[in-house]
C-alpha cells in the first residue's frame, strides 16, 4: 500500500507543488547560476568519474588479460592431453613399442604446440576486439555528452537572440507608445488652447 494511496489527486499535487516551491532557491542571476551549475558538474566529473574513465582508457590500450590466460591454458592443456593419453593406454591395456610411444609423444607435442599457437592467436584477436569495443564505447559516450552540450549551447544561444530581439522590440514599442502619447497630449494641448 502506497503512502499516498489515501490522498486525493489534488492533495498529492499540492504536496508536490509545496515541496518543489520550498526546495528551489530563488535565482536572481541566471547566467551566474548556469555558470555555477556547469562548474559544479565539471568538478563532479573530476571527482567521481575522471579516474575511472582514465583507467578504462588505459585498460583499453594496454590490457592483455585474454592473451595471458590463453598462455596459461596452453600449458594446462598440454598436461591434460598427456594425462588423457596415458589414462587411455592404461585403461585399454595398450602396450606400445618404444617407437610407437615416441611417435605418440611427438604427435601430442605437435598437437599441443599447434593448439597453443591457435589459442594465443585467437586470444590476440579477441583481445584486440575487446579493447577496440571498450574504446569505441568510451568515444560514443564522450560524443553523446559533447552532442548534448552542443545542443544545449545552441538552444541557449537561440534563446539569448530571442531575448535580445524581444527586448529591442519591446524598447521600440515603448518608444513608439511614448511618442504617440506625447503626440496625443500635444494635440490635446493645442486643441485646448485653441478653444
Amino acid at each position: 500500500m502506497s503512502l499516498f494511496s489515501n490522498l486525493t489527486k489534488e492533495q498529492i499535487d499540492q504536496i508536490i507543488a509545496t515541496q518543489t516551491a520550498n526546495d528551489l532557491p530563488t535565482v536572481s542571476d541566471p547566467d551566474k547560476a548556469y555558470a555555477d551549475l556547469t562548474r559544479q558538474e565539471y568538478l563532479d566529473y573530476v571527482t567521481n568519474y575522471r579516474d575511472f574513465e582514465l583507467g578504462l582508457i588505459n585498460k583499453a590500450t594496454t590490457d592483455t588479460s585474454l592473451i595471458d590466460q590463453a598462455k596459461e591454458d596452453r600449458e594446462k592443456a598440454s598436461a591434460l592431453t598427456a594425462g588423457m593419453a596415458e589414462r587411455n593406454r592404461s585403461r585399454y591395456g595398450a602396450a606400445l613399442t618404444p617407437v610407437q610411444q615416441q611417435q605418440q609423444d611427438r604427435r601430442l607435442q605437435l598437437g599441443n604446440t599447434l593448439g597453443g599457437i591457435q589459442a594465443v592467436s585467437d586470444a590476440k584477436i579477441a583481445q584486440r576486439e575487446s579493447n577496440t569495443r571498450l574504446l569505441s564505447d568510451l568515444i560514443n559516450i564522450g560524443q553523446g555528452v559533447n552532442r548534448s552540450s552542443q545542443q544545449q549551447l545552441a538552444a541557449s544561444a537561440a534563446n539569448k537572440v530571442q531575448l535580445d530581439n524581444a527586448y529591442r522590440q519591446a524598447k521600440a514599442n515603448s518608444r513608439a507608445q511614448t511618442y504617440s502619447t506625447l503626440g496625443t497630449l500635444g494635440a490635446m494641448a493645442i486643441f485646448a488652447f485653441a478653444f
